[in-house]
C-alpha cells in the first residue's frame, strides 16, 4: 500500500506525520533535533514501524533547495534527497522548501480548522494566493492556478527592498540603511528585526520573545514596536497581492504572528495598511486575509498535496 512520510524539519523540532494519498496528515510526532544524529533518524523510526508499505517522502526545510539538496547552517545539516530515500527505503523523496510547502497547502486548508479569519472578503475563485510569514526570516511563497491543479512560486520575496509609508518609517529605514547598507524586508520582519525595530524606537535591546511577551501584558513601549513591525507587515503582505493577484486570498504565517491574538492583529495598523494602495485600495477590499494558525501543520498538508501531484499529475 503506498503511504506519504511527511517531515517539517525546523530550526528546532522536526515533526513527521504519515498519510495515504489524498487524506489529511494523521496526528504529527515531534522530535527535538538536538536529540537526533541528523535528518533522517526521525524518518527511519517511523519507516521501522510500518513494514511493507511502499513510502512516498516528503520533506519542508527552511532554506532553498538546489539540486535536491539543502544545507540547514544553524543545525549542521545537510540534507539530500536521495540519502532520505535511500536511508528510508522510499520510492521517492523530495525536498521542498518550507514556504512552498505553505503555498501548496493554501487550496488545502480548511479556514474553520486551519486559520484565524482576519479580514472577510468575497475571494475569486481561480485565481493566485499568497502567503507570508515572519519568523527566523520572512517566508514568501504563493501558487497560481495552472492548466492541471496548482503551481507554486520559487523566490526569496524576504529580500525584496523595505519601503516606507510615513515620515517615522522613513527615519528607522535611514537608520537601518546606516547599520546594514540594504535594508530587505526580512531586516525588519523577522525575530530579528523585531528587536531592531524596538532598539530603534526605544534605545533598549530586548528578544523578540521579550517583546512579545510585554505586548500581551500590553507594555506601552513594546505595543508602539509591534504597531510598527504589523504596519511594515501590512503593506508587504498588501505589496505582494498586488504583484501576484493574489485575489483568492492572503496568508499570514511564521512563527511570531500565532503568538499573538487575532484581535491584537485585527486592531493594529496591519489591515488598514494592507489596503493603503491608493486607488488600488479598492482592488484589494474583497481579498480576504487570515492568519494561519498551526504553520507546520500546514505545511504538512502541502507536502501531501504535492506528492499527489507527483504521483497523479
Amino acid at each position: 500500500m503506498t503511504r506519504y512520510l511527511l517531515a517539517d524539519i525546523g530550526g528546532t523540532h522536526t515533526r513527521i506525520a504519515t498519510a495515504g494519498p489524498g487524506e489529511a496528515p494523521g496526528t504529527a510526532t515531534r522530535y527535538r533535533n538536538r536529540d537526533l544524529s541528523g535528518p533522517t533518524e526521525a524518518l527511519q523510526r517511523h519507516c521501522a514501524t510500518h513494514d511493507g508499505d511502499e513510502w512516498w517522502v516528503a520533506a519542508a526545510v527552511a532554506g532553498p533547495v538546489a539540486d535536491g539538496r539543502v544545507q540547514l547552517t544553524n543545525l549542521g545539516w545537510q540534507v539530500e534527497a536521495d540519502e532520505l530515500a535511500r536511508r528510508t527505503g522510499a520510492v521517492r523523496a523530495e525536498l521542498v522548501n518550507d514556504y512552498q510547502a505553505l503555498a501548496r497547502a493554501l487550496p488545502e486548508l480548511q479556514p474553520a480548522e486551519h486559520c484565524a479569519l482576519l479580514r472577510s472578503g468575497t475571494p475569486v475563485t481561480g485565481t493566485p494566493m499568497a502567503v507570508l510569514g515572519p519568523g527566523t526570516g520572512l517566508g514568501v511563497s504563493g501558487v497560481v492556478p495552472a492548466a492541471q491543479g496548482w503551481g507554486v512560486i520559487a523566490g526569496e520575496g524576504g529580500h525584496v527592498t523595505l519601503a516606507a509609508a510615513d515620515e517615522t518609517e522613513a527615519a528607522l529605514l535611514a537608520a537601518l540603511r546606516e547599520e546594514l547598507g540594504h535594508v530587505s524586508a526580512e531586516s525588519v520582519l523577522s525575530g530579528a528585526g523585531l528587536s531592531r525595530l524596538h532598539r530603534l524606537l526605544h534605545g533598549v535591546e530586548a528578544s523578540p520573545e521579550a517583546i512579545t511577551a510585554a505586548d500581551q501584558e500590553a507594555d506601552p513601549a513594546a505595543r508602539e514596536t509591534f504597531d510598527r513591525f504589523l504596519g511594515f507587515l501590512g503593506g508587504t503582505a498588501g505589496n505582494l497581492a498586488l504583484t501576484l493577484g493574489a485575489r483568492a486570498g492572503v496568508f499570514l504565517a511564521g512563527g511570531i504572528l500565532p503568538r499573538l491574538a487575532a484581535s491584537r492583529l485585527t486592531t493594529s495598523p496591519l489591515l488598514e495598511r494592507f489596503l493603503a494602495k491608493g486607488r488600488f485600495r479598492a482592488y484589494l477590499e474583497p481579498v480576504p486575509v487570515q492568519r494561519i494558525d498551526d504553520p507546520a501543520a500546514a505545511a504538512l498538508l502541502g507536502l501531501r498535496a504535492w506528492l499527489d501531484d507527483l504521483r497523479y499529475p
